[in-house]
């Protein structure tokens, strides 16, 4: 398997530089640059494209030049983030022009001429309205496909995912390919959980799966999944980056919606958003609420071996988690000239992850010398409140807004604490208590940060539909942690203060960066080419019984990008792209203190851990048929440093830390279709087979380990009427390995129905998750003198209800949203 995706890789980049030496169509003997009849080739074609609906550009737009004499296809070329396109070297001649994009109505401009004396065209703005098709008295308007592929990211349009509805983020993630979703709502992208959450190209308050789960899916206008950013984006992740872009209203006067949704199980939530536009400024607001239980069980076994001895520990019980939180958000774009903008936004609040969990606890070992039963109860709150306040300016120095310059400065600010308190109390073997407290903890923690960012960034457009681009950034963060541990005195029957647990820690990072890139064509072949450079400079300093104790890093780091696509005179594409990232460790993983978890369990940081280093190539391929496409994507990353969880057992206590042991490689593959089988049908499916590779050591013991990873995922959407649909999903993913251990594989199934009413001004979505009740996650985890297994499932077939109201008929802003000012993804989060 590993010498077929080996193959598979290495055809794809082959092809990629085969085919970028290839004379694009229409090209005649006759020496470099001859055309037609050997008359030199000095023409030029020029246009931005846009959608008619919504007066927006459009990228990646399909441009094709045809020789008006015999219908024959010359060349063609695709739209830029700014909808803007520029093909040169044709022969004098005439010709017609076809502009078009997936699900809108195909543009042709007839008579274009390039003579001697006009061989430069400038076509305007060209207008592409949406596809419709008459039946009887009803129109069907084409949508946009739940996932489309561009040149350096997945987009994920979450209005077609009826799935989703009632759901966070990490609902709509569920079913994206690239993407997986474990039993607790933890996304990892590509095997990895180190990746970057920004909102609307900006930074998240939260990080992870965490900021994640705070996001109501009812909010997002699209998902975007860059697992090859280029330079202007922060380098941290080393999967990538995924970017949650806001639904924005773009229609004059007062514009909103409210969406309520309620599930079995104590879920519920709320969210709304209100605009007022007119042509000087548009201000908005929104708030969400949302307070959702996922309940579920665990059951784990562990034997500790010594010498003639085996010890076991047997677990089984219930463990329920909540997640939930408050939003208020609002701002103003304003326009002080045509081409000059700024826009100002806030938001606050608050966020409450808590769980509850309740086992049944068997202790003894064999030889027999004792047996013990008992019960273990944790109860566990982690709240805070968190604030974000933006200043951005865009300035633009022509008229279709690719000569600009764009600043911003971001603050965020977070606080706040989790409390947990653990009993253990010895039971009988029906666990009846009939004896003390075994154990009884409590532990505070309260942590307060800051994060400061200030950006510019600077884009010139050169000749040739060519552009330079640069930008510098400085972020500051500062953040402060105090953990307070307190175990039960059965003497005094007080809680008493344990030095041993407790501790603080200041955490200080500066990180000042710059960077380049350059996009320019070489005959057919599209390319992005930067650099970017950093300063880290960080202090760590931890107090334990008021000592202090310091550890600093200051040092310099480099970032190469660089994307390449070719398109094919088909419409096809070839694409290939490489970046280099880092994933930095956090303070939890660097406070090298003792952290209390249970009586069996103590976690330590390391203070000397470094950075993990990650080299990602990638190479792919799509092809269109119609109003469907076939992708197919191959990767290969490996990661130095890697940072590895290690557990060690002694006297019946696991240890569990991190450092940096190993080195890692995935290389594979991804198969994607979205497939219009007929007007009321349609599907997406996908899959991904990889092979992973572990080197290293784990205390001195070799863990080279190999294994081959696959998943497969469908969304199948079903069109009773325009206002009528079932949507069907399902998800595998198969077993995978670890340093210590292996984990089974998962699968899943959801299915939902949506129903419009009123003029589609109010729909009702009804949505059962997990409908076979089959998720969850086992495996088992070993070393030198230990063995342990787990297993966890969750609350199967939820069933959720979700109404949403659009006021004033609410519309959408369907493209990214760069001309009001908000963020695109093309140029922010540098």
């Amino acid at each position: 398997m590993k010498k077929l995706l080996t193959v598979l890789f290495l055809f794809l980049i082959t092809a990629s530089t085969i085919f970028s030496q290839v004379p694009p169509a229409g090209a005649r003997p006759g020496g470099p640059g001859a055309g037609m009849n050997g008359v030199p080739k000095n023409g030029k074609i020029s246009g931005k494209i846009i959608d008619t609906e919504t007066n927006t550009p459009m990228e990646y737009a399909n441009v094709s030049i045809f020789r008006k004499q015999d219908s024959k296809l010359i060349t063609g070329s695709i739209s830029n983030a700014s909808g803007a396109f520029v093909i040169t070297d044709l022969p004098l001649g005439e010709y017609y022009v076809e502009a078009s994009f997936i699900g809108f109505e195909k543009t042709t401009i007839k008579d274009v001429k390039i003579a001697p004396n006009a061989a430069t065209v400038d076509m305007g703005t060209i207008g592409l309205s949406a596809s419709r098709e008459q039946i009887g008295t009803v129109d069907v308007v084409a949508e946009r496909n739940r996932v489309e592929y561009k040149i350096d990211k997945k987009v994920i349009n979450v209005s077609n995912d009826i799935n989703a509805a009632g759901g966070s983020a990490v609902t709509v993630l569920e079913n994206t390919p690239s993407v997986e979703v474990d039993i607790d709502g933890n996304v990892s992208l590509r095997g990895s959980s180190s990746f970057t959450v920004l909102i609307d190209g900006r930074p998240s308050v939260l990080s992870g799966s965490d900021a994640l789960k705070q996001i109501p899916s009812s909010a997002i206008q699209n998902i975007e999944i860059i697992t090859n950013p280029s330079v202007k984006y922060d380098p941290d992740g080393m999967a990538g980056i995924i970017n949650v872009v806001m639904k924005r209203n773009v229609l004059s006067g007062v514009n909103g919606i409210v969406n309520v949704n309620l599930g079995t199980g104590d879920k519920y939530g709320t969210d709304m958003m209100l605009n007022y536009k007119t042509k000087k400024y548009n201000l908005f607001f929104g708030a969400n609420w949302n307070d959702n239980t996922d309940k579920g069980t665990q059951k784990s076994t562990r034997e500790t071996y010594a010498n003639d001895t085996t010890t076991y520990l047997n677990t089984e019980g219930t463990r329920n988690q909540s997640h939930g939180g408050k939003q208020i958000k609002g701002g103003f774009d304003y326009y002080l000239t045509d081409k000059t903008s700024v826009t100002v936004s806030t938001q606050l609040g608050s966020y409450d992850f808590s769980s509850y969990g309740s086992g049944n606890l068997h202790n003894y070992d064999l030889p027999s010398s004792f047996d013990i039963y008992s019960i273990q109860k944790n109860n566990s709150t982690r709240t805070g409140n968190y604030v974000s306040a933006n200043a951005n300016f865009l300035t633009k120095f022509d008229e279709n807004g690719t000569h600009k310059l764009e600043g911003s400065f971001n603050y965020r600010n977070r606080n706040g604490g989790s409390d947990e308190t653990i009993d253990e109390y010895q039971t009988d073997a029906n666990y009846s208590q009939v004896g003390e407290y075994l154990s009884r903890v409590i532990t505070n923690e309260n942590s307060n940060s800051n994060d400061y960012r200030a950006k510019l960034d600077y884009t010139l457009p050169l000749k040739g539909g060519s552009k330079f681009e640069a930008g510098l950034q400085s972020r500051i963060e500062d953040e402060s942690e105090a953990l307070d541990f307190k175990d039960f005195n059965t003497t005094t029957q007080q809680f008493e203060n344990n030095p041993n647990f407790t501790s603080s820690m200041d955490f200080k990072e500066n990180i000042h960066s710059v960077y380049s890139t350059y996009t320019g064509n070489l005959k057919a072949i599209q390319f992005v080419v930067g650099v970017r450079e950093e300063y880290n400079k960080r202090s760590i300093t931890h107090y334990k019984e008021n000592v202090p104790n310091k550890y600093n890093l200051d040092r310099f780091d480099f970032f190469p990008s660089l994307h390449l696509s070719y398109e094919l005179v088909d419409k096809s594409q070839l694409m290939t792209s490489y970046s280099r990232r880092i994933n930095r460790p956090d303070g939890r993983d660097l406070d090298p203190f003792p952290s209390y978890m249970n009586q069996y369990t103590i976690r330590t940081g390391n203070p000397g851990l470094k950075p993990e280093y990650t080299d990602s190539y990638e190479a792919s391929y799509m092809k269109k048929f119609g109003n469907s496409f076939v992708s197919l994507e191959t990767f290969y990353r490996t990661t130095n440093n890697l940072m590895t969880r290690l557990t060690n057992v002694v006297d019946g206590i696991s240890y569990m830390t991190v450092d940096n042991l190993n080195r890692d490689y995935s290389m594979g593959g991804e198969i994607m279709g979205n497939l219009n089988i007929t007007k009321w049908l349609l599907i997406n499916t996908s899959f991904t087979l990889y092979n992973y590779k572990m080197k290293g050591e784990v205390l001195g013991v070799s863990v080279d380990k190999e294994s081959t990873n696959y998943s497969g995922r469908m969304n199948a959407t079903i069109k009773f009427a325009p206002e009528s649909r079932l949507q069907l999903t399902g998800f595998y993913r198969g077993p995978s390995v670890s340093a210590q251990g292996d984990q089974k594989g998962m699968v899943f199934t959801n299915l939902s129905y949506r129903q419009d009413l009123m003029k589609k001004k109010l729909s009702a979505t009804l949505s059962v998750r997990d409908l076979l009740g089959t998720m969850r996650m086992q495996g088992t985890s070993y070393g030198d003198n230990f063995k342990s297994t787990f297993k966890m499932t969750r609350e199967p077939r939820v069933l959720m209800l979700t109404l949403s109201y659009k006021i004033n008929n609410y519309k959408m802003d369907k493209s990214a949203p760069a001309e009001e000012n908000v963020p695109a993804m093309d140029n922010s989060g540098f």
